[in-house]
């Protein structure tokens, strides 16, 4: 047993004898320690927090700027195919902007009278309508769609922000047909 003792690792005899080990030996963190590291994540977290915010309604105007492009799109491809399309809009209601919608969105069964390019915008694509401030929404203006931001008032064609407004083709009932000029 003597000669165990006599090969013990120096600095671990020395704790046995209650003197202070080097830090180095200690095992874990202080308190202090374990504050200030806690207190530097807590800060990292509320910047990145602030700045992932920014970035959530950037997005979000991404989508919507992305819906109005495809939508002004649709209409400046009609006008070279056809005709400049003005319509007048109803203040209050979303029906000007959806009678606008189906107008791009048909293409007549019939081939030989079918407009060059139509459909203008796929059928898939069924936004709900909304007046709330909450949401981003689309408006006819008469020869353009403008978008409502939040916080903005207005009736328009809501912009979903998660894709359900692409959903199975809108069907036109039978002896659908455009309004001539």
């Amino acid at each position: 047993m003597k000669h165990m003792r006599e090969t013990q690792h120096p600095v671990k005899a020395q704790a046995r004898k209650g003197l202070r080990l080097p830090r180095l030996w200690r095992a874990g963190f202080s308190m202090s320690e374990m504050v200030v590291t806690i207190s530097v994540i807590g800060v990292l977290a509320s910047i990145s927090i602030s700045a992932m915010s920014g970035v959530l309604n950037g997005s979000k105007e991404g989508i919507a700027r992305d819906r109005l492009e495809m939508l002004n799109q649709a209409l400046n491809t009609f006008a070279y195919s056809n005709f400049e399309l003005t319509f007048t809009p109803i203040a209050g209601s979303s029906s000007d902007e959806i009678a606008v919608l189906r107008y791009l969105q048909y293409r007549d069964p019939n081939e030989n009278r079918a407009s060059t390019g139509s459909p203008y915008v796929r059928p898939h694509y069924n936004p709900l309508t909304s007046s709330s401030t909450d949401d981003f929404r689309i408006v006819w203006k008469g020869s353009r769609y403008a978008l409502l931001r939040e916080g903005e008032t207005g009736t328009g064609l809501k912009v979903s922000l998660d894709g359900s407004d692409f959903t199975t083709p809108f069907i036109f009932p039978p002896g659908f047909s455009r309004y001539s000029r």
